[in-house]
């Protein structure tokens, strides 16, 4: 494929992709994240309906006959498609067979990446996304109510340090795999994670990252964070500003969609 451009990761509003939103489980709970059937809520976490992977294929052959440009095909949610490996593996394996010449992304928290890395290689997939917050266990432990890892659930600061022990070795394991390109989210939490923007840059910083993309709060009713106060547009702009400053050899994505799980095209509703 020549010149596919992906709107995640490269400062353009002409690359387009479909998600399909398959995986319907998650590993975790994020104290700001509400997964939900909704067809007019604007945020991750939210689908129409979920997509049977059996109907992948269909799926994808109607959406071209919408959104004809799109070359690159996701898995986004509304869970974490590492949660559902069997669908997710499967759906790129019927990808792979029908649409070779579509670029694969996948957006994650990273918690299963080590068990998965093997799979990961032979999909072919050549966008990840990974969402990683903080790199202080007590922050982590504030962000994520549980984790539920090789069938048991962890919490409070065992949960942290597990989070971020998986996300380091997500990382190693992903900067190793040639032409993967590799983009980290870091939801802004005010009073939760905002000061700690510096050690997480200089922790990112260690790995083959190719674009970080920081993503003010957006509070969801019935969670933790439903009542902070998201950062004014204003306010988020000069964070953003310091982070340029700060550090100039990292590139930082210019904005940020917040895309639903089965947006297609190039906006973020289907």
């Amino acid at each position: 494929m020549i010149n596919t451009l992906h709107p995640c990761f490269d400062e353009t509003l002409s690359g387009c992709r479909i998600h399909l939103p398959i995986a319907k489980r998650c590993n975790t709970k994020c104290n700001y994240c509400r997964i939900g059937i909704s067809s007019d809520a604007q945020r991750p976490g939210v689908t129409e309906s979920i997509l049977d992977v059996n109907d992948v294929v269909t799926y994808v052959n109607k959406s071209l006959e919408i959104y004809d440009d799109c070359k690159i095909i996701g898995i986004a949610g509304p869970g974490d498609p590492l949660a559902n490996p069997d669908e997710t593996f499967e759906a790129f394996k019927r990808i792979n067979k029908n649409f070779p010449d579509f670029k694969k992304c996948m957006c994650t928290n990273g918690f299963g990446v080590k068990e998965h890395i093997k799979k990961i290689e032979e999909a072919g997939i050549d966008y990840i996304t990974l969402t990683i917050n903080s790199v202080c266990t007590d922050s982590i432990n504030n962000i994520y109510k549980f984790i539920y890892y090789r069938d048991k659930y962890y919490e409070g600061i065992e949960a942290g340090k597990l989070i971020l022990d998986l996300q380091k070795t997500a990382l190693e394991l992903l900067s190793s795999i040639e032409n993967l390109k590799i983009k980290i989210n870091v939801v802004l939490i005010p009073g939760v994670n905002d000061k700690e923007l510096d050690n997480l840059m200089l922790f990112l910083n260690n790995y083959r990252i190719d674009i970080i993309n920081v993503i003010p709060l957006l509070p969801v009713n019935d969670t933790k964070f439903k009542n902070i106060e998201a950062f004014t547009h204003g306010e988020f702009c000069e964070i953003k500003e310091k982070l340029h400053n700060k550090f100039p050899n990292i590139k930082f994505k210019g904005s940020c969609q917040r895309c639903r799980s089965d947006a297609r095209g190039n906006v973020r509703s289907c």
